[in-house]
């Protein structure tokens, strides 16, 4: 987890991507290096199998700790999406709340059958680590509270401020207008 500013705090929301993107296809090298050793334990079936079998352990158990390193954090301030290991490489992006100018969810058929979705943000800028949350769990909670984050929430008033009254008068009488046509005697 990064470190937040004690003016960041409590932290509002937080999430990383659904379990789902460890079936997204793997690099295109990865791909091939795949395919070779798929064919090649084909023919020589003992040896290669195994190494086939390790090399498959090895690539899982890379891409699930990459996938638990992430997470997208709301605070009262900014949105931070951290990425990698923390024992390796690591980044970390950021986007200030205050300068979000509008927020789109996107959910597919499957995303909402399995609790997933898209979070497009709307800033000016470039911030593309930020911009597009993709495939991220829970995305509706989190869409929710960062509308209530950025937007407020109608008809919920701020409760460190005093509720405002509203002076209203009677409307005013107006003098009548004649009637065009024929008049009745």
């Amino acid at each position: 987890m990064p470190a937040l500013l004690p003016s960041e705090l409590p932290v509002r929301a937080r999430t990383r991507h659904h379990w789902i993107v460890l079936w997204r296809p793997p690099h295109k090298l990865l791909t091939v290096a795949l395919l070779v050793f798929l064919v090649a334990a084909a023919f020589q079936p003992n040896p290669l199998a195994w190494l086939l079998g390790a090399f498959l352990v090895v690539v899982g158990f890379v891409r699930v700790q990459t996938w638990q390193a992430e997470q997208i954090i709301l605070t009262g301030k900014r949105i931070i999406r951290v990425q990698g290991v923390p024992e390796t490489t690591s980044s970390e992006a950021s986007l200030r709340v205050d300068r979000i100018s509008g927020a789109r969810l996107v959910q597919t058929v499957p995303g909402k059958m399995f609790g997933y979705g898209t979070i497009e943000l709307e800033a000016p800028g470039d911030h593309p680590d930020v911009r597009r949350l993709a495939n991220i769990a829970q995305p509706k909670i989190f869409y929710l509270e960062l509308r209530r984050l950025v937007f407020g929430e109608p008809g919920s008033p701020d409760p460190d401020d005093e509720p405002t009254e509203y002076v209203t008068e009677p409307l005013p009488v107006l003098p009548e207008r004649p009637r065009f046509g024929r008049r009745r005697f």
